[in-house]
């Protein structure tokens, strides 16, 4: 239950399980349900149950899953085992899926079914005929094939400028570096805030912040402000690195699940403070949403979710908008709080919204759905569906169009605000997990990867032609042995002539643009 001076929701029950069953069929797969799966197939032989799978099922076939008026390529694959169990792999391009484990047949007589994704479909007249294929909205029918999709080769292409200088912090860089006149600032998984010059790369100073900063700083003329897995918000002098204050804002309790093969969440993410008009707006790690005075931190409202808030808020004319782990997308009065409404995604929300023109556009995790939204209603005006793929990157709005980035789709998308329609789609390799910059006739992309991941996930920097999505450079990145993860995780910033990367192994990388 909310107490009576925090306006909001409690969380609603059934929320996580359900989350987490989605999770461990397919889309925390990344988390390593499906490697688990594959493991499993070299365990001893058990006892069969139920009826044997009839042999009709052995082989390969090819067709379609659907989603609404959309259609995707599926493929499966069933091998039988001696010791009579069927084991079945799947095909699916929209998701870089290729021969991926997805678990053991069941057959009950009539029904076939494959627990560990939540797959269920019959035979009849030799075609393959299921629903639930880990989205209960999804359908699928196939037939018998001699040959499944193989996956293209990346490209070759120049490997881009050598960077003009490395900065060496440490650790980590989960966030996305932030440029303010010629000092680039971003903190680590160490604690520590770095403020660097653009022009050479050499540290102005560095803040010890006392704890773990995973997320993007705000930065204005007179402050630094940043969030802290201890819980807080913390303003520094930009010129000096010196604190202004530091105010707590929750979640210092709630434990961090960073990318792994087992790991339920993937919660690699902090919400960015937003500042407008003298108003620091923020959410925490224990679902409240936050509106602090500027100057001293001082609380002027507070809003209670029901989960997560690990992305930046929106705000925007008399309204502040703001995604929510607990599934929902809130419109508050940005001078009380008060909720003028609220929007069910389905899903987990960790993107922040972005303004395009009377709407807004923000991603969803399970439900892979990106929405556009109408700002004064929530009403949604269209949607697009990552098939399967987490929607973890925000948009960016440049001259009418969006530019956006994915996760195991692996792609970067054109798109139009006002219709949803794709210009174009881009395979770049590897998670867009950060938002794409676009300079002049270039989309620059950072991606981060996987070594040991269901499908093939490579960390690297690129670059893409604007009107075309082709590819004109890709500079791969190594992956740290220690590390699961690798590469760039949040979005690039420009300095100038240069693209600023923030990566993973702790080095802040600029690359001439060219």
């Amino acid at each position: 239950m909310n107490s009576p001076d925090l306006p909001g929701r409690a969380p609603r029950a059934g929320t996580l399980p359900v989350r987490r069953r989605l999770a461990r069929a397919f889309i925390l797969a990344v988390a390593g349900a499906i490697l688990l799966v594959a493991a499993r197939a070299q365990e001893p032989a058990a006892k069969a149950v139920g009826p044997p799978v009839p042999a009709g099922l052995d082989g390969q076939w090819l067709g379609t899953v659907q989603h609404g008026t959309e259609a995707a390529e599926v493929g499966f694959e069933f091998t039988r085992q001696p010791d009579g169990r069927v084991l079945a792999r799947e095909w699916m391009p929209e998701i870089n899926a290729y021969g991926a484990t997805v678990g053991w047949v069941h057959f009950d007589g009539a029904h076939f079914s494959i627990p560990e994704s939540n797959i269920n479909f019959v035979l009849e007249n030799g075609t393959l005929a299921g629903t639930s294929l880990w989205l209960p909205s999804l359908t699928f029918t196939a037939r018998a094939t001699q040959q499944l999709p193989v996956e293209a080769p990346v490209p070759e292409v120049p490997a881009g400028p050598e960077p003009a200088w490395t900065y060496r912090g440490g650790a980590a860089f989960w966030g996305s570096p932030v440029v303010a006149g010629d000092t680039v600032y971003l903190g680590d998984a160490a604690g520590k805030f770095h403020a660097v010059g653009t022009a050479d790369g050499r540290p102005r100073w560095v803040h010890d912040a006392g704890s773990a900063v995973f997320g993007t700083a705000a930065v204005t003329s007179d402050g630094v402000l940043f969030t802290t897995d201890r819980g807080e918000l913390v303003k520094l002098d930009p010129a000096t690195g010196t604190e202004r204050w530091r105010a707590t804002i929750g979640g210092a309790d709630v434990k961090r699940s960073l990318p792994s093969p087992e790991g339920p969440e993937w919660d690699s993410l902090a919400a960015a403070p937003v500042v407008d008009g003298g108003t620091v707006f923020v959410g925490s790690a224990d679902g409240a949403f936050r509106a602090l005075d500027a100057a001293n931190g001082k609380v002027r409202w507070l809003f209670q979710t029901g989960g997560k808030i690990r992305a930046a808020a929106l705000a925007s004319g008399a309204r502040v908008f703001v995604g929510s782990m607990d599934h929902f997308v809130y419109a508050l009065d940005r001078a009380t709080g008060a909720e003028a409404w609220r929007f069910d995604t389905g899903s987990p929300v960790t993107t922040a919204p972005v303004a395009a023109g009377h709407r807004i556009v923000i991603g969803t995790r399970d439900q892979s759905l990106l929405y556009s939204l109408d700002a004064a209603s929530g009403k949604t005006a269209w949607t697009d569906f990552y098939w399967l793929s987490w929607v973890e990157s925000a948009p960016a709005l440049v001259d009418g169009l969006l530019y956006i980035g994915s996760s195991d789709c692996r792609r970067v998308r054109v798109i139009e605000p006002e219709t949803g329609r794709v210009r174009w789609a881009a395979q770049v390799w590897g998670w867009t997990w950060g938002t794409p910059l676009v300079v002049g006739d270039t989309v620059y992309f950072g991606t981060a990867g996987a070594a040991h991941y269901f499908i093939t996930q490579r960390p690297s920097l690129g670059a893409l032609d604007r009107a075309t999505g082709k590819l004109k450079w890709r500079r791969p990145l190594a992956l740290s042995p220690a590390a699961y993860v690798g590469g760039v995780s949040g979005s690039l910033a420009r300095a100038g002539n240069r693209v600023i990367a923030a990566q993973l192994d702790g080095t802040l990388v600029a690359y001439p643009i060219k």
